[in-house]
């Protein structure tokens, strides 16, 4: 990492500086340390036409008369007590300005000694030469144009982050920096010095990833040191209480005025005040003895209990603060706070205090909010556990179904043991249960069963929750509507989500998983309808927020699958993998359901990318990682298994497992992924526009029905049609597959004898694969030489290029190897190479 980092986001700032420097003549840069001024004053002076005087004032020279002058003025001033008479001002500002049009530029001019600013004031108020000062806030004289410098915005934060990596950062690693700089440049910069000092900070498939505690330490600690040390020891033991209770209402820690006006606290709209910046905090507690830090979290619980303890969150803060200082001894207040930061997504916080409650006494409770931290933490066999010891404990029926859906929760999408699941299922219905947490247990076996079962089976008991009305339609709706999904129906599933939206935000303080579940039915729904970009930017929105709030990580996998999807059918390999990339666990980790889907999309983008190796490995983890029970995830799985073998050239087999994947999904009930794979294995050469067609009828999307044209027009061997699919997909936004019609289009035409129409169709293939991001497929060879060749020398150029000799070619191909050697003599012939290096080169793979 280079020690200056580019200009990022100053552009305005910049702009502004020099129209002021050039009709005003004395321009100030103000603003808080660290976020840029001397770099942007660097700059600009760059672009100034004039000579440039610099003088640099610091704590040291604000001590001496003309400190920050003393090489630039004579030396024998008359002076007296560090005053300087007019006439000596005179001379020093003559002195600095003589020579012709130059420019002052003075840094840290908060800093001049009281002689130095004399004559700074008289250079500016007779414009005697143009000046360039930067300066904290709330300094500043009469005639500079102030310039604010603030920090930056999180936007061009990412990107100043970039510009220091060398590349880009994974979403988790952009929100850390970005939440301990807050867009401070030199902060962020040091933050990323600091982390690939320790090693925190490394490159991955998915970019730049931070991995490991965030240490304070070399110069990152010296400069948020250097600004800590304007304190006084009072000062600093009250920012240090604020820094271990942050933030504070003025009944537990009155406003410190001083602190505030000193830049070190920031009094927010809702009255209570939190350290001005989170370093400070972090250093703080770093830096703070161990008896005084125990000794502020005892008063912080002392203040709040004699204040009553009765806002939201309190609950959580006592307990904490109790633990940490020593002074914990109510089970109950301990597990009462895990539940609160359970809810809040804490997990390390409720983990740490629900062992803490455990520890002093186990109850169903806090066993629940044990077993759900350690599932959230993918320690699922450890998670059934501990369920297993709190339902034995149950003693109030709703304890027990909260505790047994959430154990069943763990076995079926966690152990993957159906069976387990169903068992505790059975278990917590034989007793007589009133309606609502009947209708529960039912909505969340229902929700199983989509998963497991035909999705026929999860209709049925969709329906027979809308006809309880009540919270149980609105549970059914939900069934419906994933069920919809599912099946391919888009539309409906939309259309179920949107009017029962009402009802489950009603729901949303009991039932919240109710609205993320709707939010991804609907998302998925737009993107295979064609509507990719709100559905873009609805997974965006969901991913972020994600991220942000630190919500169980695999939350974060249907945004990230969804983008990845998108991106793969846009042509963006590359951002496919990346996002993907962000997301995937350590290798060794025992996968979850929804990390085997992701697994499964991070192998499709790499086998897109060209990555065929790093596509295979990720599809064996995928295909490892599935459970019996997991159908959905199976066939998606499936689909990825196609594009893998695609990747590799391996297109007749990818076509079978396209083929194969469709019919299990259809037999399931799972229309929507027996449409996308019917698909893939029309692009891989077999004709399944009888049964597209036939599903296409009784859908009402623009994408399926354009799926089933595209496989009509390949089987037709119809330029036209492909030209007409092409523009289906184009509207939808899906230019991969437009690309690959084109490319087909110009094949057929080129193979018709048409060569003027095969051009035509080229260009328009090529000008969108302009915009692809390292997209390869067997469908988008679309340069003028391999173009003509027929689909079986593609398969086997493909295969060559790939390394199999051509003995492993005809086996693969069940042909002889002497017709191997035909077709790869006359595709040499027919692209104008004399061996395989050559046809690698062809492929874009290097000689």
């Amino acid at each position: 990492m280079s020690d200056q980092l580019p200009l990022v986001g100053r552009e305005r700032e910049l702009r502004t500086a020099l129209r002021a420097l050039a009709v005003d003549g004395a321009v100030l840069l103000s603003g808080p340390p660290g976020v840029g001024k001397t770099r942007l004053a660097a700059e600009a002076l760059l672009a100034v036409p004039h000579p440039v005087v610099r003088c640099y004032a610091t704590v040291a020279t604000s001590r001496i008369p003309l400190g920050a002058f003393a090489s630039l003025v004579p030396s024998d001033l008359p002076a007296s007590r560090g005053l300087l008479p007019s006439s000596s001002v005179r001379t020093a500002a003559e002195h600095l300005s003589r020579g012709g049009q130059r420019v002052l530029s003075i840094d840290d001019a908060h800093l001049l000694d009281d002689a130095s600013l004399s004559v700074l004031r008289h250079l500016v108020r007779h414009r005697l030469m143009r000046v360039m000062c930067t300066a904290q806030p709330c300094w500043g004289i009469e005639g500079l144009t102030v310039v604010a410098v603030k920090a930056l915005d999180r936007e061009r934060a990412d990107a100043l982050l970039a510009a220091a990596l060398g590349g880009p950062a994974d979403a988790s690693t952009r929100h850390l920096v970005w939440a301990n700089s807050q867009g401070n440049p030199l902060y962020l910069k040091e933050l990323v010095a600091a982390g690939r000092h320790t090693g925190a900070v490394t490159e991955t498939g998915g970019g730049w990833s931070w991995n490991g505690p965030l240490e304070l330490s070399g110069r990152l600690a010296e400069l948020v040191d250097l600004t800590l040390g304007r304190l006084a020891e009072p000062q600093r033991r009250a920012l240090e209480l604020l820094a271990y209770g942050e933030p504070l209402e003025p009944s537990l820690m009155p406003v410190p005025r001083d602190l505030v006006e000193m830049g070190f606290v920031r009094v927010g709209d809702d009255g209570r005040t939190r350290v001005a910046h989170p370093l400070y905090s972090a250093r703080l507690r770093a830096t703070c003895p161990t008896l005084r830090a125990r000794a502020h979290r005892r008063a912080l619980a002392d203040r709040l209990e004699a204040a009553g303890a009765e806002r939201p969150g309190d609950a959580v803060r006592l307990a904490t603060w109790r633990l940490d200082s020593g002074t914990a001894d109510s089970p109950d207040v301990l597990a009462r706070a895990a539940e609160h930061a359970l809810s809040a997504q804490d997990w390390e916080l409720a983990e740490r205090l629900s062992r803490a409650a455990v520890a002093r006494e186990m109850t169903p409770r806090v066993g629940l909010v044990l077993g759900l931290v350690l599932m959230y933490q993918r320690q699922c066999d450890e998670a059934e556990s501990v369920f297993a010891s709190a339902m034995a404990s149950c003693g109030d029926i709703a304890t027990l179904i909260q505790v047994g859906c959430a154990r069943a929760f763990n076995l079926f999408f966690g152990v993957g043991d159906d069976a387990a699941a169903v068992a505790v299922l059975d278990h917590v219905t034989e007793r007589e249960l009133p309606a609502e947490l009947e209708h529960a247990v039912l909505f969340f076996s229902l929700m199983v069963a989509l998963e497991a079962a035909p999705v026929r089976i999860a209709r049925l008991g969709g329906d027979l929750l809308v006809a309880e009305g009540g919270w149980a339609e609105t549970a059914g709706r939900q069934v419906l509507a994933i069920a919809d999904q599912f099946a391919g129906r888009y539309p409906e599933a939309v259309a179920q989500v949107e009017e029962n939206a009402p009802a489950v935000l009603a729901a949303a303080g009991r039932f919240p998983t109710l609205v993320a579940a709707a939010r991804g039915v609907r998302n998925e729904s737009m993107l295979r309808g064609g509507d990719l970009v709100e559905a873009e930017k609805r997974a965006a929105r969901a991913l972020a927020e994600a991220v942000e709030e630190s919500r169980w990580s695999v939350a974060q996998v249907p945004p990230r699958v969804l983008l990845s999807q998108s991106a793969r059918v846009r042509g963006k390999a590359a951002a496919a993998v990346r996002i993907t990339a962000e997301g995937v666990t350590e290798p060794g980790t025992v996968p979850m359901m929804w990390d085997v889907l992701l697994l499964a999309e991070f192998a499709a983008g790499a086998a897109l990318h060209g990555q065929s190796d790093r596509a295979f490995r990720a599809l064996a983890r995928a295909e490892a990682g599935v459970r019996p029970p997991w159908r959905i995830a199976q066939f998606a799985v499936g689909t990825a298994r196609s594009w893998v073998l695609a990747g590799a050239g391996r297109v007749n087999e990818a076509m079978q497992a396209a083929l194969d994947n469709a019919a299990l999904a259809g037999e399931h009930g799972a229309h929507a992924d027996e449409i996308v794979s019917l698909h893939d294995a029309a692009r891989f050469g077999a004709d399944t526009s009888p049964r597209l067609l036939e599903l296409a009828k009784t859908r009402r999307d623009a994408l399926t029905t354009a799926y089933a044209s595209h496989a009509q027009a390949r089987a037709l061997r119809d330029p036209a049609g492909l030209e007409e699919v092409a523009a289906a997909f184009l509207a939808c936004g899906v230019t991969l597959y437009a690309a690959e019609a084109l490319a087909e289009a110009s094949r057929l035409s080129r193979l018709h004898d048409r060569p003027r129409d095969a051009d035509r169709l080229e260009k328009k293939a090529s000008a969108l694969m302009e915009s692809f991001d390292g997209a390869s497929t067997p469908g988008l060879v679309v340069t003028s030489t391999l173009v003509a060749l027929t689909p079986r020398q593609l398969e086997i150029a493909r295969l060559a290029v790939a390394g199999l000799t051509n003995v492993e070619i005809a086996a693969r191909l069940a042909i002889a190897k002497r017709t191997v050697d035909n077709h790869l003599h006359t595709t040499y012939a027919t692209v104008g190479v004399t061996g395989r290096g050559g046809l690698r080169a062809l492929f874009g793979l290097g000689t």
